[in-house]
């Protein structure tokens, strides 16, 4: 299963904001600087985070976003419902085009969506492999590598 760049993004993004350091509010401009996106596009996807209660916009100097809850309560799940909201709920069902494959590719749908509620941002921050990439992609600048990822990144290059 591929993952939309939206998603990926998103994900980023979540990342990014819930690494800062006391909850410090990201500026779009570092976020888009940092994945290297168009301002305008990153800024539709924070709206729909924002618009989903996963982050909140802070007014003013020093502002910015930053996330809204507690890292451990949000899930893969929640950030790929506020991006792609309308394309992970069931249509009603009707009468047109009604066969066996669609309800097995809903139920499928629906476990993939079940098995990304398990995993929280808070468990992919604790991955050396996540913060690895970030670290690679520079998402993940103020916070030092350890020895394992030292090690990690030793035996890749």
């Amino acid at each position: 299963m591929k993952i939309s760049s939206k998603a990926r993004y998103a994900i980023q993004s979540m990342l990014q904001l819930a690494m800062q350091v006391d909850s410090k509010p990201l500026t779009l401009a570092d976020l888009t600087q940092q994945q290297n996106i168009s301002s305008s596009y990153l800024e539709q996807l924070l709206a729909s985070l924002r618009e989903s209660g996963l982050v909140v916009g802070v007014r003013g100097p020093g502002g910015g976003y930053r996330i809204a809850t507690d890292v451990a309560d949000i899930s893969i799940a929640d950030i790929l419902m506020a991006v792609h909201e309308r394309h992970l709920k069931r249509p009603k069902k009707s009468s047109y085009g009604m066969s066996i494959y669609n309800d097995m590719w809903w139920d499928l749908s629906e476990r993939i969506q079940e098995f990304l509620s398990q995993i929280s941002i808070a468990d992919l921050m604790d991955r050396e492999d996540v913060q690895l990439y970030l670290h690679q992609q520079r998402l993940f600048k103020d916070v030092p590598l350890s020895d394992s990822q030292t090690d990690i990144q030793r035996k890749r290059a």
